[in-house]
C-alpha cells in the first residue's frame, strides 16, 4: 500500500466504521421491513406493508428495485433513501420472479395456467417457438424490469398487457438459426464454420473473435447481430458486426481498445482500494 493510501486510510477508517453501525445488509428478494437502517442489493418488496411501518425506516440504500403498492406509495417521502435503480408501484397480487435469465418455451408455457400476473426481473427471453396466441392466453398482466427478447409477433401480442422498464430486442419472426451467448464466448474459426448460414447472434455477455476468423466466413454465417454486452474483434470483422448489428446497447472494441480499457479499470480499482 502506498504512503498516500495509508494516510487516507488513517483519516477515513474510523468514520467508515461508524457509518456502517446499525445497518442491515440484505441481498436478493427482501420482503417487508427488516430494520431501521437497511441496505438491499436486489429487490425490496414493501407491498402490503402499512405506510406507518415503512415510515419508521430511518435510512434506506437500495441497489435494484423497490416495490410499493397504492396504499403506501408515498411512505418513503420522509425516509433518507438512496436508490440506484427503480421504484415501482405494483399490485400485491403480481407474483415476482427474479432470475438472471428467464426463458419461456412453447412447452413450458403450455403447462402454465392461464391468466398469469407476473413481475419478471432479469433477462426475459421468449423462444422462437412461442406462438403469439399462447402469450395472449397465458398472460393477463406482465411487468418486466430488464432485457426483453422476443419475436415480432410476441411483442405485438404483449401490447396493452405488458409494462416494460429496460431494453427491448425484437427478433424477426422469419429469422434463421438463433444463437444466444450469455457468458463468455470466443469465436475460433472452427466454431464459426459450424454455425448455420444466416445465423442471428445475441451477445448478452462477452464475445471475442479470434484473429484467424476471416471476414468472408463471418459475412456468410452472421445475418443479424444483437450486442448487449462486449464484442471484441479485430478489423475488419468488427466493422462487419457493427454493420449487421440490429441492437447495439453494449461495446464494440478492438483487442487493443479492450486491453487499454482493462488497464484503466485496474487503475481505478487500485485507486478505489485507497478510499
Amino acid at each position: 500500500m502506498s504512503e498516500q493510501c495509508e494516510r487516507e486510510e488513517a483519516q477515513t477508517g474510523t468514520e467508515s466504521e461508524e457509518d456502517r453501525e446499525g445497518w442491515v445488509n440484505l441481498n436478493g428478494l427482501v420482503q417487508g421491513v427488516s430494520g431501521k437502517k437497511v441496505r438491499v442489493n436486489g429487490v425490496l418488496d414493501l407491498r402490503t406493508v402499512p405506510e406507518a411501518v415503512v415510515a419508521e425506516i430511518e435510512a434506506l440504500n437500495v441497489n435494484g428495485v423497490i416495490l410499493l403498492d397504492e396504499a403506501n406509495r408515498n411512505s418513503l417521502a420522509d425516509v433518507d433513501s438512496h436508490v440506484n435503480g427503480t421504484v415501482m408501484v405494483a399490485d400485491p397480487d403480481l407474483r415476482i420472479i427474479v432470475e438472471s435469465s428467464i426463458d419461456f418455451s412453447k412447452g413450458a408455457m403450455e403447462a402454465m395456467p392461464a391468466g398469469q400476473k407476473l413481475l419478471l426481473i432479469g433477462t426475459v427471453f421468449f423462444k422462437p417457438d412461442v406462438p403469439p396466441p399462447l402469450v395472449v392466453e397465458k398472460f393477463e398482466q406482465l411487468r418486466v424490469i430488464g432485457i426483453l427478447i422476443a419475436g415480432e409477433g410476441v411483442h405485438g401480442a404483449l401490447m396493452g398487457r405488458m409494462e416494460h422498464t429496460g431494453l427491448s430486442i425484437t427478433l424477426a419472426d422469419d429469422a434463421g438459426p438463433l444463437v444466444r451467448s450469455v457468458g463468455k464466448n470466443t469465436w475460433m474459426r472452427s466454431y464459426v464454420s459450424r454455425l448455420g448460414d444466416g445465423t442471428t447472434y445475441l451477445n448478452v455477455g462477452v464475445t471475442t473473435v479470434a484473429d484467424d476468423v476471416p471476414e468472408e466466413l463471418v459475412e456468410q454465417k452472421i445475418a443479424a447481430y444483437h450486442n448487449v454486452g462486449r464484442t471484441i474483434a479485430p478489423e475488419p470483422v468488427l466493422s462487419l458486426l457493427k454493420a449487421r448489428s440490429e441492437t447495439n446497447a453494449g461495446q464494440f472494441l478492438t483487442p487493443e481498445e479492450a486491453e487499454q480499457e482493462e488497464a484503466e479499470e485496474e487503475e481505478r480499482e487500485a485507486e478505489d482500494a485507497c478510499e
